[in-house]
């Protein structure tokens, strides 16, 4: 089993970072408006994603990596949403070794099919985008050019120019920030996502109560971060998560032994 953590942990005051981070109301008073329940240090389980890819201007193929959370994927429907359950960045952070088993309840098939989903989304996105552009160049003219200015176009060309540039906006974001989940670039070929073992990412919790009873938690991940305000910036994906889903909210603070 492979774990991923932090050095700086082991000096860190964390109480005393958590209480930080208490949220207060009011201009001048600045009074508490929640308090702090607890914290604790768990670790996640992320599973790896083996991405074949290739390089279609240099007829190249290489072999990437990255990682997805394999506890809540299956309560996350939306497709933006999904984007948080990736960490691409992970995939170059040090990792030790431990000899403890986990023992995973994870149902493989529906991960490897969202993953799949995703990776045919992308691919229609490539090719919208691939068919979309010279559609969209014969539609443009030069607006300091002289056929310009003597024969302007018509507000239909202009809405239906419009429209195309809606269309491709969606799908380039897509395209893109598949992108930068995958570790690959825009112009590349994913032609195989394939699930590897599963990896522990150490993450800390702050579990916050108002006054009117709701909670909220805070969440970090230290993976590759040097101090409590890196790792807060890099749980914010798993924060958001548990701010939409409380599906993800309860797993996150109730984590398997």
């Amino acid at each position: 089993m492979e774990i991923i953590k932090a050095d700086w942990l082991k000096t860190a005051n964390l109480e005393e970072l958590f209480q930080k981070k208490v949220r207060s109301s009011g201009f001048l008073s600045k009074e508490p408006s929640d308090t702090l329940e607890y914290f604790k240090v768990i670790y996640r389980p992320f599973r790896k994603i083996f991405l074949n890819v290739t390089k279609v201007r240099i007829d190249d193929t290489f072999r990437t990596e990255s990682l997805i959370d394999e506890d809540l994927f299956y309560l996350v429907q939306d497709s933006n949403h999904q984007m948080l359950l990736w960490r691409p960045k992970y995939k170059d952070c040090p990792r030790i070794s431990s000899e403890d088993e986990y023992q995973s309840t994870m149902d493989g098939h529906a991960l490897q099919t969202l993953v799949d989903e995703i990776m045919e989304k992308r691919w229609q996105a490539q090719e919208f985008d691939e068919e979309i552009a010279p559609k969209l160049k014969r539609l443009q003219v030069d607006p300091l050019g002289a056929i310009a200015i003597l024969l302007p176009r018509t507000s239909g060309g202009l809405r239906k120019e419009q429209a195309i540039i809606d269309d491709r906006k969606e799908s380039h974001a897509y395209i893109l920030a598949t992108s930068l989940l995958t570790n690959c670039s825009p112009k590349d070929i994913i032609t195989s996502a394939d699930l590897g073992e599963t990896v522990l990412i150490e993450t800390i919790i702050g579990i916050y109560t108002t006054k009117e009873g709701s909670s909220r938690l805070l969440a970090l991940e230290t993976p590759c971060t040097n101090s409590f305000s890196a790792a807060l910036k890099a749980g914010k994906a798993l924060t958001r998560l548990c701010d939409l889903y409380g599906g993800c909210r309860e797993i996150v603070s109730n984590p398997r032994k």
